[in-house]
């Protein structure tokens, strides 16, 4: 039953495509009220299959709207800040997995990581490097919640 559901809603969303503004607002006004004015076509669109979702699936986690929030704060204070994408880990910091027998070691760099002596910009492109598919690199290298928090 579940997955009909998703499926009505993957179809939903699919339809959008091929509406112009105007549908696009009547189908807003229909499922979710008032829709928002003096926005593109597009952007109507997408905000749209968005909310559809939110509506389906519920919204952000409270750790996301957390770090949005954080990321906001940041920009507003100086527009050229660039997020670091080591997680909050301190430069120097050894990270280990054992994959498939291997033990694997990166280490936390000022800005990204490096592993076999070269430069990542993520753990997650790490971890898919060590397995050949895609992981969350937190996951992966079983990041405690408390380590991530910035």
């Amino acid at each position: 039953m579940q997955a009909d559901h998703n499926d009505t809603l993957e179809a939903e969303i699919a339809r959008l495509d091929g509406l112009g503004l105007h549908e696009l607002r009547k189908v807003w006004r229909q499922r979710l009220g008032p829709p928002p004015q003096h926005i593109s076509t597009e952007l109507t669109r997408r905000r749209l299959a968005y909310e559809l979702q939110v509506r389906e699936y519920g919204g952000l986690k409270p750790e996301t709207r957390r770090r949005l929030r954080q990321y906001y704060k940041a920009f507003e204070a100086d527009p050229r800040h660039v997020p670091t994408s080591n997680l909050g880990l301190k430069p120097g910091l050894v990270l280990t997995r054992e994959w498939n027998g291997t033990e694997h070691r990166v280490t936390v760099l000022g800005k990204g990581f490096e592993y076999r002596g070269e430069p990542y910009g993520s753990l997650s492109e790490v971890a898919r490097r060590i397995t050949g598919s895609r992981w969350s690199g937190p996951a992966f290298f079983r990041l405690k919640r408390r380590a991530l928090k910035t």
